[in-house]
């Protein structure tokens, strides 16, 4: 079995797992103009947590499955270089949005903070992983040669 025959498998999951997390941020933008901007709207809470789940989760397993492909191809970890660093750095991010997720659907209360934490974490974590696709196209391309 050669790992260059599963390396499409890793962006095209990455990619998926972020447009849904881009969708999962829309919804939530309905939540900020409630919360934030005084705007009447109704908030798709079971939608927004289930869907954030799958697109947090689905982007760890992605980054961690990516890291194992790259110790698989040139034995060794994150040396990928910005695109390694960057994955860990998105994992992180994915944690913490995952874990403030959790706290604000079993601990549900009025509270403004922890929703806009939350909301920023992930929409940081959405644009590293939209800045990663680059240096991941440039790793595509290098294996093609």
């Amino acid at each position: 079995m050669n790992p260059r025959d599963f390396v499409i498998f890793h962006p095209a999951w990455q990619v998926t797992c972020t447009l849904l997390g881009l969708y999962v941020a829309w919804l939530g933008l309905k939540r900020l103009a409630s919360l934030h901007l005084g705007r009447q709207t109704s908030f798709p809470r079971p939608r927004h947590v289930l869907l954030g789940k799958l697109a947090l989760v689905g982007l760890i397993l992605g980054s961690l499955g990516g890291a194992i492909m790259v110790r698989w191809l040139w034995e060794n970890w994150l040396v990928t270089g910005v695109h390694g660093w960057l994955g860990l750095i998105l994992v992180i991010l994915a944690g913490v949005g995952l874990i403030t997720g959790l706290v604000l659907e079993r601990h549900p209360k009025p509270r403004k903070g922890l929703p806009l934490f939350h909301g920023l974490v992930n929409l940081t974590l959405l644009a590293l992983c939209l800045v990663n696709f680059y240096f991941g196209d440039q790793i595509l391309d290098a294996l093609e040669r």
